[in-house]
């Protein structure tokens, strides 16, 4: 419970942020949001790069799986224990063993933001994997 308070404060605060972006210690504008669809066959949709923030439309009653891996100078992901963003998303998050950050059940049908902190790692490489799913993650 404590961790879904400090990610709900902090996703607000990265919200709050981006609005503020120009002026930040982050130079120049943010990238726009990247829109994603997942991909009918698996239910999931993968990402390399830089983006900081992802836009996609999910159904009331789902669960969002994400997980967001750095990459290090040499494109490879960094070891787990030592990944630092920590993905968020405008929903509630939901406590399960299945590997990644977990969101849902969603309360509406719309148009969800997910991103990640801290801002520092605005900017870097990472693989992100987003999954939606109908039934409770285990």
């Amino acid at each position: 419970m404590v961790r879904s308070q400090l990610v709900a404060i902090a996703f607000t605060m990265a919200i709050a942020s981006f609005a503020h972006a120009e002026e930040a210690e982050v130079p120049g504008k943010l990238p726009s949001p990247t829109v994603i669809k997942l991909n009918p066959a698996d239910g999931c949709y993968r990402y390399s790069g830089d983006a900081v923030e992802f836009v996609g439309r999910f159904k009331v009653g789902s669960y969002i799986g994400v997980t967001m891996n750095t990459l290090d100078a040499n494109g490879l992901p960094s070891p787990a224990d030592r990944e630092e963003r920590i993905p968020a998303m405008d929903a509630p998050e939901f406590q399960t063993a299945a590997p990644g950050s977990w969101f849902g059940p969603l309360p509406q049908s719309k148009d969800y933001v997910i991103t990640f902190m801290p801002r520092a790692a605005f900017g870097s490489l990472a693989l992100v994997t987003i999954c939606g799913r109908a039934a409770v993650p285990q």
